[in-house]
């Protein structure tokens, strides 16, 4: 690569092809010392007697090599799992990719269409996937491969469809500008028909006069009938939405919104809530959508939420959003509930011996955290435990600054003593992992520590301007 202004076209051509093998090369390596790792915490950490139940040391060994290579945990374990396979039963892919033959993505193919071939089948099987991989790309070799498999092993197609059913599932991914990805992955006949039903009621909008594409009417729709919503009540644009939530009745329809509700107290009396999650907040007729409303959690200064300023709010689990759909959020909550502590309400969020963790501590704690606090994991505070990082059976408190949200992987992690964990400053979680590396996690959101909000029965916009911007309130 010295020179490279001089490359002419037939060099950067070379240059790049040897790149690619050397990319091929590399991540063949990887996957020996992955595999080699696993080897280690399987051998090292567990007694002889114990081996016959590697899941622990796998996950130990996945967790590890995640951290290290500063993936998620859930791919970390796919990379683990492939480079057992490389290393075991399929030594010559393995070898193909080392020798630069095809790209990683290749060898992920082969793996893929080599299950539940029958293992005295396997090696001219997987012989002759590798000399259909060269000059392919990815998708035609997916293709290619597939149809090899399924015209020398169609018995196996009803195996793979179990296989591939057992890993159905519903995914959440944050995009910008105040998006997300939801993705569902069902079966196949399931899902065309789920997509042709929203086609076609997409279709009928659209012939009824309704301006927006197809597409935007598809995620319109499914939107309005998973949140407990009918087709006539169809969300519109942004514009439409808050001329509805002004007026409480939806555009276009002569229907009146009942989504405001009605704030309550908690039953602890030390802030507002809207009552058990997921309950339903109007009566729901029969054509109306079977799924209730879930409890989100949006964090938004209190200038911002009462119109002083337009600083973006928290949606947590998501990140920032903007002060007008924060206010739009509150305004269609059933309740809101105060979330930073004020020393004039006395809402706890420190205990000292108790260890029981009480609601407003929990919810700041969820709202500090965002997700499981270990290295690389996604997992939400909604699906964690809370854990005292110096176990209340040692001495450790039950306050802001020894507390963490972690999965329950990770909190078996921290309880068997693989990896050991500590705070140094208040929300900083600190890992020692089995090998000795020392990770550290930061928190989703930096709250100020108990005690530092202000009162909230002043008028603060007319606050001195020096003083600092109020904490964080969430409304709901």
């Amino acid at each position: 690569m010295q020179n490279l202004e001089a490359f002419d076209e037939a060099a950067v051509g070379e240059a790049l092809a040897r790149l690619e093998h050397l990319i091929s090369w590399g991540q063949a390596l990887q996957a020996r010392l992955l595999n080699r790792m696993e080897e280690i915490f399987r051998d090292k950490f567990f007694a002889p007697s114990e081996r016959e139940k590697p899941g622990i040391a796998f996950s130990l060994a996945a967790a590890e090599c995640a951290a290290i290579l500063n993936v998620p945990q859930v791919t970390g374990q796919r990379l683990l799992s492939e480079a057992g396979q490389l290393c075991g039963t399929h030594t010559a892919t393995l070898t193909g990719l080392e020798e630069g033959r095809f790209s990683y993505q290749h060898a992920q193919v082969v793996l893929e269409q080599c299950q539940n071939v029958p293992a005295a089948k396997l090696p001219g099987f997987e012989a002759d996937l590798l000399a259909a991989a060269p000059g392919q790309t990815r998708a035609q070799f997916s293709a290619k491969a597939r149809r090899l498999r399924e015209k020398t092993f169609p018995e196996t197609i009803s195996k793979r469809h179990l296989t591939a059913f057992e890993q159905r599932k519903v995914t959440l991914d944050r995009e910008e500008d105040g998006m997300s990805c939801l993705s569902a992955h069902l079966r196949a006949a399931e899902a065309q028909q789920i997509y042709t039903a929203l086609s076609t009621a997409a279709r009928g909008e659209q012939a009824g006069g309704d301006s927006r594409t197809t597409d935007q009417l598809r995620a319109d729709i499914l939107a309005q009938l998973l949140m407990g919503g009918s087709r006539r009540h169809l969300p519109g644009t942004p514009e439409e939405a808050a001329t509805r939530d002004a007026s409480g009745t939806r555009p276009g329809t002569g229907h009146t919104s009942n989504d405001t509700g009605t704030a309550t107290r908690d039953e602890d009396g030390t802030g507002f809530g809207n009552g058990p999650e997921g309950a339903p907040d109007r009566t729901t007729g029969p054509d109306e959508g079977i799924i209730p409303r879930a409890e989100i959690m949006v964090l938004i200064n209190a200038e911002t939420l009462f119109g002083a300023n337009d600083q973006p709010a928290e949606l947590h689990g998501y990140g920032p959003i903007s002060a007008e759909e924060a206010r739009r959020l509150a305004r269609n909550a059933v309740g809101w509930t105060g979330l930073a502590q004020n020393p004039h309400t006395g809402e706890i969020l420190g205990v000292g011996r108790r260890r029981k963790v009480p609601a407003g501590l929990r919810r700041w704690l969820r709202a500090r955290d965002g997700t499981c606090r270990f290295p690389g994991c996604r997992v939400s505070t909604a699906n964690a435990d809370i854990d005292h990082t110096i176990d209340w059976a040692k001495g450790g408190p039950t306050d802001h600054g020894n507390l963490e949200h972690l999965c329950r992987r990770h909190h078996r992690f921290k309880t068997l003593g693989f990896w050991k964990a500590c705070q140094p400053t208040p929300g900083v979680i600190e890992w020692t992992s089995p090998t000795g590396r020392v990770y550290r996690t930061e928190p989703f959101l930096e709250l100020g520590p108990p005690g530092t909000a202000p009162d909230p029965r002043k008028d603060h916009r007319r606050r001195n301007p020096e003083q600092k911007e109020p904490e964080q309130v969430p409304p709901f």
